[in-house]
């Protein structure tokens, strides 16, 4: 048996006794040269399989064991300081490394010693010593070059590449890394080969070379993949989708990067899987999901530190830091930035410690310490004048522009912004200059230029568009464009002024529940659940069997064991929510993109030509705090503004409350007061129409209405809102709707009979009438199935809910404000959650939802609404009925029948619903018990 194949045994050996009798077997063969194959099987392993590499170490050990020499004992040393850099121990891989070398410099090996330095540059890197890195790798380069070692002269020079690259040093970086390529050609060496391209790669990532970096990636990836490079393929990977982030592209930065980490974990290679946490957490806080980055980050510094990875530690705190600020949590933002700041100039990373300035300017511009952060901008400044990144100079350039701009330097500002703008279009910074362009828009509006204003606006908008369109799924392309509402607004603002109330609707309604408009037409690609990969699926649904146990577990928990089991199930929804992301981010599409030429998809005519003769549509709006409307017919589009405050509705909204509150609990010990409790809630109810509707009763006159309420306004119940005569509802039908764009494309869904219904019931205490409600339901639809009590259970509902043109959910509604894509119906094992909800594809024409406080919703940034509302919406309902409050369950019993009574004649929902609440109206009853139910859709 020759060495090579002995070694090979060895490695693959299952323990033990089984290499010690290998060896024992073939002793002739346990020698030094033995050794060095081993040796050589730890170091072709490192880039491929890490587990191979600690085995090959493994065995080493066992070889030394059986045969001690220094010769082996030194290769030992060496395999073992390689195998423990993949497990991430540094330190000890340095003090393996650092005895190998030692043992063959006292038994005159003088090349084999310069050899074990190569591995060392690897951790002293990583733990951030890198003057002690480049002193290492050009001693032991001056060496293997006299030895005529060019593989190995390659080999230190591409980590010395990889070190002053850390420092920004990067045509420095592109010397070294050009002369190792040429190294490993020359030696026909292609492994190197493909790691040399891919350092080529960063390196011209970051000189904003992305063609250059694009053509090195391309074919290092190839080559990893063909020599099933494992390690290397997820580094590049990781580094696509960094090349991909500095561009703009965030579909394909999330999915390399999702790549890269899913491949480290199952190597399981603690550090670089520590990384790739950190790469995935920085995209989400450019993609404003900065809720989900604190929690990466928060976990990912401490994990960085015990790895004792001081420049990944000062990134991971740099970006912790921004995140917290952005979260209010300032004092926390500003120990975080510290530490980063003194991690940074340990390592005398000038870029770094610039980058934090930059951060900290952005906590006091918020404060409106412009002096402050003007200070720091400049010291970033000077921090990056030497860098040859050119991205971090841009960003330095714009927020110099912006605090200038704020401290009213109109002209200075305005000439730092048009060369930071140029600068960043040429150099395919879109995010860069998309905020160099709103910020000269708003320097224009102050100095009175509405025609320059409107011009960088629009040029905004238009880069808003480009970077969001690709991005893979709702909830991504909804936390993008949470920040970036502002073109939008000031472009709505600015044709008001000039009364062109159709461009102005026109932004406004384009940045209006846009993510939700957008998954109802399919412009969002939903991923084809069949080729979610295997694991994630598993794990997925894994979870959801965990969590659903608490959940059923928290429907009947003693006082004692709630918080317990919330704290569980807590954890268990995040990381639930961080699987969905994963998934989102590499599933493969089952739908295409649809999107107009601009990304831009709203069509006034298409609404007005929907709306008929007979129907109007009322769009509010606040700008600054003040609420105004849009009121569009068929044939003309108005706008008043000035309508109230926002903070007058609120007050009004909490009145209300006040007073259906009071009739939550002692119904019948109340009802000598009900004259007088109806005629305070009456009060507030007609308040709220002379806020908000009287001034627009000119331009809607009789017709039906559509009503689009915005921020607190949702919480209005438009239909009860009293005129002074009579209840809205009388006089008119009333629909609500999250957005004109998603009313008119559930308006113009086919209407389908309602032939077959499903009725969920499941009754606690604060509904114990539910089951009477749903056996009187039952009887009104020829086609029907009902769930009640134990029967009404998840499984249930996931299994039937697909198949009906009615779906009746009377069950307890949860309403989750921290975390509404959790909001749930309790079922008799556990919560259906939001999430289940959009997960699945119903055929509901109509769903009603006949418990308390099912229309709540978090109201979002581009009045993007997230709770069950929105659940049902994405997966296909055309009509919703919900409850914008507590529900009294003898009065939804008798609404219900009423209203499935009018369904079954033919009605629509929204007449159906009216007739049903006008019959309350005409027995006097008090608003509290017909009025909570509203009605999204047709």
């Amino acid at each position: 048996m020759i060495r090579k194949n002995l070694a090979k045994k060895l490695v693959a050996a299952k323990n033990e006794a089984e290499r010690k009798r290998l060896l024992a077997d073939n002793s002739n063969l346990a020698d030094p040269k033995l050794a060095l194959a081993l040796k050589e099987l730890c170091l072709t392993s490192f880039s491929v399989s890490p587990s191979e590499t600690q085995k090959a170490a493994t065995a080493l050990k066992t070889l030394l064991k059986v045969n001690r020499n220094p010769e082996t004992e030194a290769f030992c040393h060496w395999a073992s300081g390689v195998s423990l850099i993949t497990k991430g121990k540094f330190d000890r891989a340095i003090a393996s490394l650092d005895r190998s070398a030692e043992i063959f410099t006292k038994i005159g090996h003088q090349h084999n010693s310069a050899q074990t330095q190569v591995a060392k540059l690897i951790p002293l890197a990583l733990l951030g010593k890198n003057d002690e890195a480049v002193r290492v790798g050009k001693s032991a380069l001056k060496i293997l070059e006299k030895c005529g070692d060019q593989l190995g002269a390659g080999k230190v020079e591409m980590n010395l590449s990889n070190i002053v690259s850390r420092r920004e040093h990067h045509r420095e970086a592109e010397k070294y890394c050009l002369s190792a390529l040429r190294r490993f050609n020359s030696l026909g060496e292609k492994t190197w080969g493909t790691m040399a391209e891919n350092g080529l790669a960063n390196t011209y990532a970051q000189l904003n070379d992305f063609r250059k970096a694009e053509s090195f990636y391309a074919r290092a990836l190839k080559s990893a993949r063909e020599a099933e490079m494992s390690v290397t393929e997820a580094e590049i990977e990781a580094s696509m989708g960094n090349l991909a982030t500095f561009r703009g592209k965030f579909d394909r930065a999330l999915r390399f990067l999702e790549l890269s980490r899913q491949k480290y974990e199952t190597l399981e290679m603690p550090h670089q899987t520590a990384i790739a946490e950190l790469e995935i957490a920085d995209i989400y806080l450019e993609l404003n999901l900065a809720g989900e980055a604190f929690a990466i980050f928060e976990k990912v510094a401490e994990k960085l530190h015990k790895l004792k990875m001081p420049s990944e530690e000062a990134r991971a705190r740099g970006n912790f830091g921004k995140s917290c600020a952005i979260l209010g949590e300032i004092e926390r933002a500003k120990v975080e930035l510290k530490k980063s700041a003194r991690l940074y100039i340990a390592e005398k990373n000038r870029v770094g410690a610039a980058l934090v300035k930059l951060t900290e300017a952005r906590v006091e511009i918020d404060s409106q310490n412009f002096q402050t952060a003007l200070a720091l901008v400049r010291d970033a400044r000077k921090l990056l004048r030497k860098s040859e990144n050119v991205r971090h100079k841009l960003i330095a350039d714009w927020f110099a522009g912006e605090v200038l701009g704020n401290l009213k330097k109109t002209l200075e500002a305005e000439q730092v912004l048009k060369r930071t703008l140029t600068a960043s279009l040429e150099s395919e910074q879109k995010n860069i200059a998309r905020s160099a362009l709103n910020s000269l828009g708003r320097l224009a509006l102050k100095t009175g230029d509405q025609k320059g204003a409107e011009k960088h606006f629009k040029k905004a908008v238009e880069l808003v568009e480009s970077l969001r369109a690709p991005l893979p799924a709702e909830e991504f392309r909804m936390a993008f464009l949470a920040d970036k509402l502002a073109p939008f607004e000031n472009l709505a603002k600015i044709y008001l002024s000039q009364k062109k109330w159709d461009k102005a609707f026109y932004y406004v309604e384009n940045a209006r529940s846009r993510s939700l408009a957008e998954s109802l037409t399919g412009q969002i690609r939903s991923v084809d659940r069949e080729k979610i990969p295997e694991g994630l699926a598993k794990k997925l649904e894994s979870l959801r069997e965990e969590l659903n146990w608490f959940y059923s577990r928290l429907n009947r928990a003693e006082e004692s064991e709630i918080e317990a089991l919330q704290t569980e199930a807590g954890r268990l929804e995040r990381q639930i929510a961080e699987v969905m992301r994963q998934i989102e981010s590499t599933g493969e599409r089952s739908r295409q993109s649809r999107t107009s030429r601009d990304g831009l998809s709203f069509s006034l005519k298409d609404l007005q030509d929907r709306l008929g003769r007979k129907r109007s549509l009322i769009e509010f709006v606040s700008f600054d705090g003040t609420v105004g409307a849009f009121v569009i017919s068929a044939k003309k589009i108005d706008y008043v503004g000035d309508l109230a405050g926002e903070t007058e509705i609120l007050e009004l909204l909490e009145g209300l409350r006040f007073q259906f509150g009071a009739l939550r609990y002692g119904e019948a010990s109340l009802q000598k007061f009900m004259p007088d409790l109806k005629k305070r809630a009456d009060s507030y109810l007609q308040r709220l129409y002379e806020k908000l509707l009287k001034p627009l009763e000119n331009n809607f006159g009789e017709d039906d209405l559509i009503v689009v309420p915005v921020g607190a306004l949702h919480y209005v119940p438009f239909h009860a809102l009293h005129n002074g005569r009579n209840y809205l509802i009388e006089e008119r039908n009333v629909v609500h709707s999250p957005g004109a764009t998603v009313w008119l494309n559930l308006e113009s869904k086919k209407r389908k009979p309602l032939k077959t219904a499903l009725f969920f019931g499941f009754a606690d205490e604060r509904i114990p009438l539910v089951e009477d409600e749903i056996k009187s339901l039952k009887k009104i639809f020829d086609r029907s199935r009902i769930f009640t009590g134990e029967k009404a259970n998840f499984a249930a509902y996931t299994k039937n809910a697909p198949r009906f043109d009615v779906l009746h959910l009377a069950c307890h509604g949860q309403f989750r404000p921290e975390n509404p894509l959790f909001s749930s119906l309790h079922l008799a094992d556990g919560f259906v959650t939001v999430r289940d909800i959009c997960g699945q594809d119903l055929s509901a024409e109509l769903v009603t939802l006949s418990a308390c406080e099912t229309g709540l919703n978090k109201v979002f940034a581009g009045d993007e609404i997230l709770g069950l509302a929105r659940g049902f919406l994405v997966a296909g309902s055309s009509s919703l009925v919900l409850s914008l409050w507590t529900v009294n369950d003898r009065a939804t019993a008798d609404l219900m029948k009423l209203f499935y009574a009018e369904i079954v004649k033919g009605k629509t929902a929204s007449e159906a619903l009216k007739i049903a609440q006008c019959n309350f109206i005409a027995r006097d009853f008090h608003p509290y018990f017909w009025s909570p139910f509203a009605i999204i859709g047709k």
